[in-house]
């Protein structure tokens, strides 16, 4: 019966420790969650009505909640466009949602989740299509429309023969960083010799007193 009694504490220990760790757990991870706020008003079409709209982001991820109703007397077709702003206002990524399976006079409530580095607002918007993004590059969680980067069209710009728009992927990455050491053997044994023997000198001449045990600099 003391075995029994023993191994019956460290069963209501281990059970109460895990549930610990779950109430700690959704406590910390509800408070990495911050509400956003409306960078402005939603706007709805004359068939979808945008309600219910709500969202929570953390500095890498949230998700949004919204309920759409459709009004007119045909299932749906449009789509959802969420724009979601940094702290400091700017556009930091553009998602579209396809409405499906949302008949006439019916209401269905969405969640969608996302990746972006600190979120603070959103916009939603009811769009009939989606724009061509092909030109629009990811990088680091923020979308560049190289069409019109600070005035310029850097859709058929390339860095080390791979175009900036596909240079975003492992292979890509690994094309380019082949193209640049090959660049760059053939600058360096495009040097003569002199100007090694140069460069060497300035380098010498420059190093802090007492380099190499003291030998350098002369």
């Amino acid at each position: 019966m003391k075995r029994m009694g023993t191994f019956l504490l460290y069963a209501l220990g281990i059970i109460g420790f895990i549930f610990l760790s779950y109430i700690l757990e959704d406590g910390l991870i509800s408070g990495m969650y911050k509400t956003m706020t409306e960078a402005g008003a939603n706007i709805s079409s004359d068939k979808i009505y945008i309600s219910d709209v709500s969202g929570k982001a953390s500095y890498v991820n949230g998700f949004m909640k919204f309920k759409l109703t459709n009004n007119s007397n045909a299932p749906s077709s449009e789509y959802v466009k969420i724009e979601l702003f940094s702290k400091q206002g700017l556009l930091a990524t553009t998602k579209y949602v396809p409405i499906t399976d949302l008949d006439s006079g019916k209401s269905k409530e969405y969640e969608v989740k996302f990746k972006a580095n600190d979120i603070n607002s959103y916009k939603l918007e009811i769009v009939n299509e989606i724009p061509d993004k092909s030109n629009i590059i990811n990088v680091f969680g923020w979308e560049i429309d190289l069409t019109d980067v600070f005035g310029m069209d850097l859709t058929n710009a390339t860095i080390f023969g791979v175009k900036l728009k596909d240079i975003f992927t492992w292979d890509n990455l690994k094309t380019a960083g082949g193209n640049a050491w090959s660049w760059t053997k053939r600058l360096l044994a495009s040097v003569p010799w002199w100007g090694y023997a140069i460069a060497t000198g300035i380098i010498l001449w420059y190093m802090p007193r007492g380099y190499l045990f003291g030998i350098f600099p002369f």
